[in-house]
């Protein structure tokens, strides 16, 4: 999972150094494309839910902010628990959605609402100090063009999947409103269109197929990653006992003739004249005056 979110946020350094005319520019012909739908709703659902009540607006912006890992952990937590065969299909298929999507990301950049000039929503995650960005130039960040498509609602419609693996009645009931408030948040925060919902359900779908092949060769992939990992057992062994044979000579002795070493330092051995000239006080002092301190110490 870490590998597969690594690609994810260094899907951004694929694309142009500075993305925003060309994200924008294509944030315009979403609208358009949503116009000729009769869909774009975007400002028309955030001034409603903004009207109603303040508080309304805020918890909205929280719950896109928090409430889609609170509730991903969650349900991974409770599949892990009861339906651990699910849980791996679940993990599966969360990898397979972030590395497609990195794809789309990188190939076609798109601003969100609340960075269309004149469009007339409110980003309302940033006026709650939610925003990441300020904080996204370096390699691996978030990617503030990243609109299509909405991983948010993918994962609400995976969560909601996932609470159809169990048997409680009222869980199910929990996943299929968890996907719909995600829904109107991600709008009402103006963070995506609603086309990025469409995008987002259809990159779910294609993430299951590709997890349920995926799952059908898994005892074909795991033998080979056997042998992989078997011969490169091998190798290292065969490494390990050339190392382990090799003779490395003791050079010891070529550095310090005429010495023996005694519990790891050279010492003259008795008998032996020695051929080096000790330094005395006077040298010191003749040559290099400024030793006349360690001379002092020498003596």
């Amino acid at each position: 999972m870490g590998a597969c979110y690594l690609i994810f946020a260094l899907a951004k350094n694929l694309t142009d150094p500075s993305p925003v005319l060309k994200a924008v520019s294509n944030g315009w012909d979403v609208l358009q494309l949503e116009s000729a739908l009769s869909i774009d709703i975007e400002a028309f659902i955030q001034q409603v839910i903004s009207k109603q009540s303040h508080a309304l607006i805020v918890a909205i912006t929280y719950f896109y902010s928090v409430g889609m890992w609170v509730g991903l952990i969650a349900i991974a937590a409770i599949l892990f628990l009861l339906k651990r065969k699910a849980y791996y299909e679940l993990r599966r298929t969360f990898m397979v959605t972030m590395v497609l999507a990195a794809f789309v990301f990188a190939a076609y950049p798109l601003a969100p609402p609340r960075f269309l000039p004149g469009f007339g929503m409110t980003d309302t995650v940033s006026l709650l100090g939610l925003d990441p960005s300020p904080n996204s130039d370096s390699a691996i960040s978030y990617n503030r063009f990243a609109a299509m498509p909405s991983l948010h609602y993918a994962w609400a419609l995976l969560l909601m999947i996932g609470t159809f693996r169990l048997r409680a009645v009222w869980i199910k009931v929990f996943g299929v409103a968890f996907q719909a408030m995600m829904f109107i948040a991600i709008i009402a925060t103006a963070n995506h269109y609603v086309i990025d919902a469409v995008a987002g359900a259809l990159l779910l779908a294609i993430s299951m197929y590709v997890t349920r092949k995926w799952s059908q060769h898994d005892e074909v992939i795991n033998s080979r990653i056997d042998e992989y990992v078997q011969i490169v057992r091998t190798k290292e062994r065969s490494v390990r006992t050339r190392v382990v044979e090799t003779q490395m000579a003791d050079l010891r002795e070529n550095f310090i003739a005429g010495f023996l070493l005694r519990g790891g330092h050279a010492i003259q051995p008795t008998g032996v004249a020695s051929t080096i000239r000790k330094p005395t006080a006077d040298s010191f002092d003749s040559v290099h005056p400024e030793f006349s301190d360690l001379s002092l110490v020498l003596r």
